[in-house]
């Protein structure tokens, strides 16, 4: 079986930054868009003042004709999804409807990128940064945000977190396209080679997880980011000017990464329980179009891990590094869990199920998840 990756621009991969744009997030939208920008820029005084649902109850409804690339349509969705969920968390109680002003240019736009109209990990960490340092990496110590919603370092850094992950993570996504062209070749060391180039990546990706707590507190987390990234679930929420039906969807959520998914595929973890099958194929829909068709052309290829175990009595060096990518990504699942724990669980008030950010029980979900990855492991 042969790999059919060939141009990573077809996918919009970096073979360098992974799934974060090739040119960094635009910073402005064109001038017909300038109320966009403007409000933006105000989501946390306008939430601090209580004026953001009569602010956007006021909008107009505009038209996309002016986005005219993807730059622009990104950081447009970006803002509009902000608002989205913005308006809806806005009060005591949650919004049952987001204002057509919002609306329609909303899921307009949504569906042109191929995303739900809300919040997405897409949105709010893959295109929502910028370098302070124009020559300097995609780095924690030189990113900030270009969007918030009530703001704060915690806010920013839980975003910026998420950014960094994908930037660390890029690497071993090159090595394992060549991985899998390897096998289907049946070029064992290149395939060695590849597979030793995956596992500092993904230590890179754990090392950068554990520095959440640097900068977001556990408490500031629950009680002031996570409620704005929630999704909205029965009865749902009308979108005004485009349908009179309320519309369920699930919030941002880190498992709507897909370098977690990308990495899953090629180094064949497979994920059959019901805690987490249908929610990480569900969590597709909310990955950007190409990352989808990137994820199941590695699912399509050439199977590492059936060639690893084939091979490993041969060829004994190929198993043990196939070993580390697999005790990485369950050192990294193990450190997520441990944070979600102290993130949601411990947080929550008393009687209250703790739910993750896109709505799932955390706890079963990311267990789960964690014991299918440790099953990987070729004995």
């Amino acid at each position: 079986m042969s790999l059919r990756i060939e141009d990573f621009a077809n996918y919009q991969v970096d073979p360098v930054r992974g799934f974060l744009p090739s040119q960094d997030p635009l910073e402005r939208l064109p001038e017909a868009y300038e109320i966009w920008d403007q409000i933006g820029s105000e989501v946390s005084a306008l939430l601090m003042t209580g004026k953001l649902r009569s602010t956007l109850e006021r909008l107009s409804s505009h038209s996309l004709g002016e986005l005219k690339d993807l730059r622009q349509q990104e950081r447009a969705l970006l803002i509009l999804s902000v608002l989205a969920n913005a308006y809806v968390w806005a009060g005591e109680k949650p919004a049952t409807r987001i204002p057509q002003g919002v609306a329609m240019p909303l899921c307009q736009l949504a569906d042109k990128l191929g995303r739900p109209p809300i919040i997405t990990h897409a949105s709010i960490v893959l295109h929502n940064w910028r370098r302070l340092d124009k020559d300097d990496p995609i780095d924690l110590d030189n990113l900030v945000c270009l969007q918030l919603f009530l703001g704060g370092v915690d806010e920013q850094w839980f975003y910026l977190v998420g950014v960094a992950i994908e930037a660390k993570g890029g690497p071993a996504l090159t090595a394992l396209v060549e991985a899998e062209k390897a096998v289907g070749e049946n070029r064992v060391d290149d395939l060695v080679l590849n597979l030793k180039r995956v596992v500092p990546s993904i230590e890179a990706v754990n090392a950068t997880l554990v520095r959440m707590t640097e900068y977001c507190d556990p408490h500031v987390f629950y009680y002031r980011v996570r409620p704005y990234l929630t999704g909205w679930d029965a009865p749902g929420v009308i979108y005004e000017g485009v349908s009179d039906q309320p519309q369920k969807y699930y919030g941002g959520s880190a498992a709507q990464s897909p370098w977690f998914q990308a990495v899953d595929a090629a180094l064949g973890v497979k994920h059959r329980d019901n805690e987490t099958s249908p929610y990480l194929l569900e969590m597709r829909r909310y990955i950007s179009p190409a990352h989808r068709r990137f994820i199941e052309a590695l699912e399509n290829g050439p199977s590492i891990r059936q060639y690893v175990s084939h091979h490993k009595k041969i060829h004994a060096e190929l198993c043990d590094v196939y070993n580390q990518c697999i005790h990485a990504l369950q050192e990294f699942r193990r450190k997520h869990f441990e944070i979600a724990v102290r993130y949601i669980a411990h947080q929550a008030p008393k009687g209250i199920e703790a739910k993750g950010t896109g709505g799932t029980s955390f706890s079963a979900f990311l267990g789960k998840a964690l014991k299918e990855t440790s099953e990987s492991i070729i004995d």
